[in-house]
């Protein structure tokens, strides 16, 4: 099967470090990354590669009985949807070990492709939550009036139980305290001077299809970056910050 990857390289001096874990992609994917890797390092000796699956997106071209569609998802959904190549139903367990994706990003990714209007996958239990003995199943079923469908994310608090809404996984938290960082970044650096409110609206705006950050917790990342010496305020008006290349 043919493999194509687009790589998106970013130094660590315009962008914050990034702390999800990678997850564990299909065979197919990691041998092309090799290929780059053995290109880039033969370019650019001394330099290191860290591959940011959490970021990424892929185009999965699909068979749904006698249609064809090519799904635009995420990564992690990527590596989930190849693992029903081989077997048409798994549970949850199967699932996580052989992804390595971290539990609340499992959870979310797979609800985004059990959802009504996008059920890629059917889900054993009922409702929107997810069972710890839970399996999916490929729908072979599936229908769009689209040639190329577009699987949006649905926000965290879809996937977390009523009682449960205190207790987001550590390693979500830090998934999202990297993503807020990047996003922060990316934009001071293409706007490089900006009002603090309108910084908080781009950046809830541009994270909205992964998850609703709280203002408090993109102004704490702020606090962060400027210390970390990315960002500086203006002396002359505390709410205007500027990048700092």
């Amino acid at each position: 099967r043919d493999v194509e990857l687009n790589v998106d390289v970013l130094t660590m001096g315009y962008w914050p470090s990034q702390g999800a874990p990678m997850c564990q992609l299909p065979s197919e994917v990691t041998s092309v990354m090799k290929r780059f890797e053995t290109f880039y390092l033969t370019k650019h000796t001394g330099r290191k590669l860290a591959w940011q699956t959490s970021l990424g997106t892929a185009e999965v071209k699909a068979v749904f009985g006698d249609k064809k569609h090519e799904l635009i998802v995420s990564t992690y959904q990527m590596c989930i949807l190849v693992l029903f190549n081989s077997k048409t139903t798994r549970t949850l367990e199967e699932i996580k070990q052989a992804t390595g994706i971290p539990d609340g990003e499992l959870k979310r990714h797979l609800i985004s492709l059990c959802t009504p209007k996008h059920r890629i996958l059917k889900k054993a239990s009922k409702g929107k939550n997810i069972a710890k003995d839970d399996s999916f199943t490929f729908n072979d079923g599936f229908s769009s009036k689209l040639k190329r469908v577009k699987v949006p994310l649905v926000s965290m608090k879809e996937t977390v139980k009523d009682g449960d809404k205190a207790g987001v996984p550590k390693a979500v938290e830090e998934d999202r305290r990297h993503l807020l960082e990047a996003a922060i970044v990316r934009i001071m650096k293409s706007r490089k001077v900006m009002k603090h409110n309108d910084l908080i609206a781009e950046v809830s705006h541009q994270l909205s299809v992964r998850f609703t950050p709280e203002p408090a917790s993109i102004k704490k990342r702020i606090e962060s970056l400027i210390e970390r010496e990315y960002l500086e305020r203006d002396e002359n008006d505390r709410k205007m910050y500027s990048y700092l290349a």
